[in-house]
């Protein structure tokens, strides 16, 4: 079976050459000469894309928080070293302020105190590459892997994993955001600076920052220290930023409470960390309800609809339940006031987190959390029922864990799901989903629904098609009960 989701990082890029493409042809019959004019600008933007750093051309980049907070937060790049982090870590605990230092390993691993001394003062660590070269992303992605990856490898041993990247210099290349996803990691460049390349133009640092400064604001300040370097005076101007800002009624938050998802993790509390699909949830995991309540999705609501009609009357008081991507507990919470216990399942240890406290609010005990990957689950006993809400298209090979999930489940026990169907209205959201989250969510057709459920040693008792069906194809979602086989494999 093959494992994990279908990284597919689809940007903004390929979108722009697609219709730069397009109007090349159109043009062509028109004069071939006008031809040439949408590519030469396609490549132009290809070139000058990755110099701007908050420009997500070809990924995802967060540059900045909301503008709600009248806060902003600081950032340290290019450290640890002796000759300024000590100090900076003196004043930053002095005036009570946070900050998230991108360190790089090579200077990580001849100063391994340093690091310790920053996480001891409450402050995050992230990932800035291994040898900071300014050239990195002329690279291919085998050098990008291994800077990255290196990186996090020596991180793991003071106990932390860095979910935020951010390039030498803010520069961004096509190939940058497979090598975060494949480590379960996402871009933070900044939106002001002081332009002080690297603590060597520390004249006037301050009002550059705090002139300029904005609500929602990621600021990239230096805690390295070149030739030449005067401590007192970078010190001064790292002072005056601080009270500056609180002068102008803007306070500093930690980077992950101003972006609003966590920029790194204790090594041995999340292990889905390294997950693409873990790592996006546990990102938005504190707004996903909200976010779902206001999107109005029309398969959403129809889920809930199939949902409340259709599966809920199949629980009885005292069944084991198995939901296979529970996220946040919109479907468990109701499930558990109604069976003995259920076990909830999610690639993101986040998600779990915010169920868990909503369902301590409302008294439910029965609720066993489980954070992991599910194609390698194995329970200790087995489950009268297994559900599955939309979570089921993030498995390339559905027919071999429809197949694992045959194997414990109770004879006669009722699997249900619902999950994407393939459709021409549903292939509009699977590329809207490869540009936000980088991975393909895969369609499936009623017929292969149906085998597979054969196959795995289920009786199919319902496979149908609902939202948005044309005369030519059926419906975005596709809702399917089947019964387990007793002499099932």
């Amino acid at each position: 079976m093959k494992k994990g989701p279908t990284i597919f990082p689809l940007a903004p890029a390929h979108l722009a050459g697609l219709g730069a493409f397009q109007t090349a042809l159109v043009l062509a019959f028109i004069d071939i000469r006008l031809a040439a004019l949408p590519l030469a600008l396609f490549l132009l933007l290809c070139f000058a894309a990755p110099f701007f750093p908050r420009f997500s051309f070809y990924l995802p980049i967060v540059h900045r928080g909301s503008r709600d907070s009248r806060s902003v937060a600081l950032t340290f790049d290019d450290g640890p070293d002796p000759a300024a982090t000590p100090a900076l870590l003196d004043l930053l605990a002095k005036h009570g302020v946070p900050a998230a230092f991108f360190i790089t390993g090579q200077r990580a691993s001849r100063h391994p105190d340093l690091v310790r001394m920053i996480l001891s003062r409450g402050h995050a660590v992230c990932n800035h590459s291994y040898n900071h070269s300014p050239f990195l992303m002329l690279r291919g992605i085998g050098r990008l892997r291994e800077e990255i990856n290196r990186t996090q490898v020596l991180c793991a041993r003071f106990g932390i994993l860095p979910l935020a990247f951010r390039p030498p210099v803010g520069i961004t290349n096509p190939r940058l955001w497979r090598a975060l996803l494949e480590a379960g990691m996402f871009c933070v460049n900044f939106s002001r600076r002081g332009r002080d390349a690297g603590n060597r133009r520390i004249r006037h640092l301050s009002k550059k920052i705090v002139g300029r400064a904005r609500p929602g604001d990621i600021i990239l300040l230096h805690d390295s220290a070149p030739g030449g370097f005067d401590a007192d005076r970078w010190l001064n101007e790292i002072e005056s930023i601080i009270t500056g800002l609180s002068d102008r009624d803007l306070g500093i938050l930690p980077l992950d409470r101003l972006i609003g998802r966590p920029v790194m993790k204790r090594a041995g509390a999340a292990s889905t960390a390294s997950h693409a699909t873990g790592s996006f949830y546990d990102g938005i995991a504190l707004t996903y309800d909200r976010e779902s309540s206001l999107s109005g999705n029309i398969s959403r609501r129809k889920e809930r609809e199939l949902f409340e009609s259709n599966f809920l009357p199949q629980i009885k008081p005292d069944q084991r339940v198995l939901e296979i991507g529970a996220g946040t507990g919109m479907f468990t919470l109701q499930i558990a006031g109604r069976c003995r216990e259920i076990t909830a399942f999610d690639i993101s240890e986040g998600m779990l987190s915010v169920m868990r406290n909503k369902a301590e609010r409302e008294g439910l005990t029965n609720i066993d959390y489980q954070a992991g990957d599910v194609e390698e689950f194995q329970p200790a006993r087995p489950y009268d029922i297994v559900c599955s809400f939309s979570a089921f298209e993030y498995i390339p090979d559905l027919e071999g864990l429809l197949t694992k999930i045959s194997r414990f489940m109770a004879p006669g026990g009722i699997l249900y799901f619902t999950t994407s169907h393939r459709s021409f209205f549903r292939f509009f959201t699977q590329v809207g989903n490869a540009l936000r989250q980088g991975i393909w969510l895969h369609a499936r057709s009623e017929i292969y629904i149906r085998n597979a459920l054969i196959f795995s040693g289920f009786t199919p008792k319902q496979v149908r098609t609902s939202v948005l069906k044309t005369c030519r194809s059926g419906g975005m979602l596709i809702e399917s009960m089947a019964e387990k086989a007793v002499s099932a494999p």
